[in-house]
């Protein structure tokens, strides 16, 4: 039994595909914006907005985006 885990196990290693870098499908990107004591409509106008649209100019194929704001935080997924 012993014998027949060992060549078994060598055979998987050297079987087995690998790479440094899998192809990884990561459908959603999230950024969370943090600035204590400013309210939703001002982190929206002051650095959603502005992020939002450099966000469209520089990254391609973005099928969605959405914003959520509170008071202090705000979190953007793409």
């Amino acid at each position: 039994m012993a014998i027949l885990m060992l060549v078994l196990g060598v055979t998987a290693i050297f079987s087995m595909p690998t790479d440094i870098f899998p192809y990884i499908n990561i459908p959603v990107a999230s950024v969370i914006w943090t600035y204590a004591g400013m309210s939703p409509q001002e982190m929206t106008d002051r650095i959603i907005t502005i992020f939002e649209r450099a966000l469209t100019t520089t990254v391609n194929d973005i099928e969605h985006r959405e914003s959520t704001t509170y008071n202090g935080m705000s979190v953007t997924r793409a």
